[in-house]
């Protein structure tokens, strides 16, 4: 027997004893989940057998007032809110015996057990959206959907339809994340549906239709578009050789070509102006300039990660620029084997403002040398405080060595507080009221 049923059945057996006995069990100033019964009449005999004297009676100090009582309440006693911030750190599992308690208890779990769903597997996908389908009184407590079938090679039309269904219907939800297959972009789910997105993820390809769903969505904040984008297939084909034979068949550079000549008839992506409002973070895992451009530019963009390939790569951080906002935070993952020639130089001259700044460069080095050559671009920063600079490299950099080259950096810019180098060593400045020979400590001392 569950802890509730036990309790509740000893309040039941307590209200059958006196009613003095019951009371005791409560705070005389709560109400209490006993209803008062009525003294049956007994004889004058009996009154006079067991009954105080007159003269007492009226000598006995009043009591206080009775206290009306009600039936027995099962809601809780704490308001809606707080129990459902308690059950917020329950799992889904443990949840199950919560909606089975009572009605109170069922619509406040109800709403958390459905306010998230994620899933990544296929077949539990198709599973959970034919359970949710015919539940119409959930459909309004999903707030959050991150489905991810991006592993499944050929999803079924009849999949598609039901995930377009259960779209339609949870008018509430307010973040949406879609993986799916690379050669795969059904924009079309997106029709009638009602919601509105604060945070929206997909790997759809950047096409007109996506731009149209875009344009209907005025209260997203943060957009993640993780599809392969026309200019990123010109910028870098060599890293998408084996995307272009999925979406072809046909293997090599035969493929590449092909693509060429299909996307020179392609329609541009491009947004109204009106469009995104309140766009505050911004990532682009594979799009180009033509992209970032258009989703960034006259838009309140603070946060933004974008790719940098080597044919475009200025070019990208042009389109930056188009930001209605200065930038405060800013990623870059580098496909280019020059960037640590000039990466410094160009964000430092565009990007004053920042006050975040994360660099990863896959294709190149960077050595001692070249990052102490940046130190006359970090005095152009005004209040960066936070820097990465992730790459791999060959040769050993001892402790003394970094430690340098974090000690001139602050010096250009002293602003700074945490420094990360390619070597993955963190510093940090230590505290002005610790005496030490040296101002910045490694994570690993």
């Amino acid at each position: 027997m569950d802890p509730f049923r036990a309790f509740h059945t000893k309040i039941q057996v307590l209200a059958n004893l006196n009613e003095n006995i019951v009371n005791s069990h409560f705070p005389e100033e709560l109400d209490h989940c006993v209803v008062r019964r009525k003294k049956p009449k007994t004889s004058a005999k009996a009154d006079n057998s067991w009954s105080i004297s007159s003269d007492s009676n009226d000598n006995a100090v009043p009591g206080p007032a009775t206290i009306s009582r009600g039936p027995p309440r099962l809601r809780p006693p704490l308001p809606q809110e707080v129990t459902e911030l308690i059950l917020r750190d329950l799992s889904k599992v443990e949840l199950l015996p919560v909606l089975r308690s009572n009605k109170a208890l069922y619509s406040v779990a109800v709403r958390v057990l459905y306010r998230e769903l994620a899933e990544s597997s296929p077949s539990r996908l198709i599973s959970l959206l034919r359970a949710l389908l015919p539940q119409t009184h959930v459909h309004p407590h999903v707030r959050k959907l991150d489905l991810n079938i991006a592993s499944l090679e050929c999803p079924t039309a009849n999949l598609y339809r039901t995930l377009h269904a259960l779209l339609r219907r949870t008018t509430g939800l307010a973040s949406l994340s879609l993986d799916l297959p690379k050669a795969h972009s059904p924009v079309w789910i997106f029709e009638g549906c009602s919601f509105k997105l604060r945070q929206f993820s997909t790997s759809m390809h950047c096409s007109p239709a996506l731009a149209r769903f875009l344009d209907t969505q005025d209260r997203i904040v943060q957009l993640t578009l993780r599809g392969f984008q026309n200019d990123t297939m010109r910028s870098l084909p060599y890293l998408y050789m084996d995307i272009t034979h999925t979406l072809t068949g046909i293997p090599g550079s035969g493929a590449i070509e092909i693509l060429k000549k299909q996307e020179a008839g392609l329609e541009p992506f491009v947004l109204s102006p009106g469009a995104l409002p309140r766009l505050a973070v911004f990532n682009a895992i594979h799009a180009g300039p033509a992209v970032v451009g258009e989703v960034v530019k006259g838009r309140p963009v603070t946060t933004v990660s974008i790719p940098l390939f080597s044919t475009n790569a200025r070019r990208s951080l042009d389109a930056l620029e188009g930001s209605a906002v200065p930038l405060k935070r800013l990623s870059i993952i580098s496909f280019d084997p020059d960037a640590p020639n000039y990466i410094f130089e160009q964000v430092a001259t565009r990007f004053p403002e920042l006050e975040a700044l994360h660099i990863v460069v896959l294709l190149a080095e960077f050595t001692n040398e070249l990052l102490l050559a940046a130190c006359q671009h970090l005095r152009h920063f005004k209040r960066l405080k936070y820097i990465t600079c992730v790459a791999t490299s060959s040769e050993e950099s001892s402790v003394a060595e970094e430690q340098e080259i974090a000690e001139k950096w602050h010096e250009e810019c002293p602003t700074l507080r945490t420094i990360i180098l390619p070597r993955g060593r963190v510093w940090f400045q230590k505290p002005a009221r610790i005496s030490s020979d040296r101002n910045w400590e490694c994570l690993e001392d």
